[in-house]
């Protein structure tokens, strides 16, 4: 036999031998997974219900709407003029003229200025819980900026591209992603779990291990048998015999 058929039947062997560590790997893992399958099936179940009682909660729908304005103002400017927006001065403006029963830092944490593409366009976005009122205090936080950008900065080339509108939509539309995302952190760390559990248990669980350890062939193994299971085998016995005296005689 040449040497090239000599390595390739070494190969063969070798190839053999890693598919069958595979899948006595894989098989062992499937049987630790087995042994504690109620573990991952009740942490799987307990964040679950958890993921479902929080996507269950009272929830107060929340509605936005935009008003859209173009600003002439120099780059070096355009900073200060958009943070203005958001200023108390234009804040106590907009609740004077709607009678509002709020703060002007909490009417401010409604409210959010965006430049698009840095553009001159400015975005002016209100959230509340009432579609009219968002749609309200856009607009006349619009008109009063007019005026406070005009007397302060001087800049009255402020022009209105887009008024806003009331949006019956809810911008906190509740999602059933959250119960997904529960059943698959369960699933996770119950498998987790198990594989810990595993790595800390210091029983020798199979023949391989007995092997290793005493460096001994095992010739065979006794089965555990419950002293139920013992009574029924020696009752049987006694049966067999009593029908072969029974027979012989």
């Amino acid at each position: 036999m040449d040497v090239t058929k000599l390595e390739e039947l070494q190969s063969s062997r070798n190839d053999k031998e890693r598919l069958k560590t595979k899948e006595i790997n894989l098989k062992a893992l499937f049987l630790t997974v087995k042994k504690r399958l109620w573990l991952v099936v009740l942490i799987t179940m307990f964040f679950s219900v958890l993921a479902g009682i929080y996507n269950a909660r009272p929830e107060t729908p929340m509605y936005a709407s935009s008003a859209r304005m173009i600003i002439a103002a120099s780059s070096e400017m355009m900073g200060t003029v958009r943070v203005l927006f958001r200023e108390p001065i234009v804040m106590n403006k907009v609740i004077e003229q709607l009678n509002l029963e709020r703060s002007a830092s909490s009417l401010r944490s409604q409210i959010r200025v965006d430049s698009v593409d840095g553009s001159l366009v400015t975005v002016v976005t209100v959230i509340d819980n009432d579609p009219q009122k968002a749609a309200d205090i856009a607009n006349a936080g619009v008109e009063a900026y007019r005026q406070v950008a005009a007397e302060t900065l001087g800049i009255t080339n402020i022009k209105v591209l887009t008024i806003a509108e009331m949006n019956p939509n809810s911008i906190n539309v509740r999602s059933n992603s959250i119960l997904f995302v529960g059943l698959m952190a369960g699933l996770i760390l119950g498998i987790g779990l198990v594989f810990l559990l595993d790595s800390l248990d210091d029983s020798i669980k199979s023949e391989r291990e007995i092997e290793e350890l005493l460096g001994l062939t095992m010739l065979g193994q006794v089965t555990k048998m419950r002293r139920k299971d013992y009574g029924k085998q020696l009752k049987k016995q006694k049966s067999i015999l009593v029908r072969g005296e029974t027979i012989g005689s």
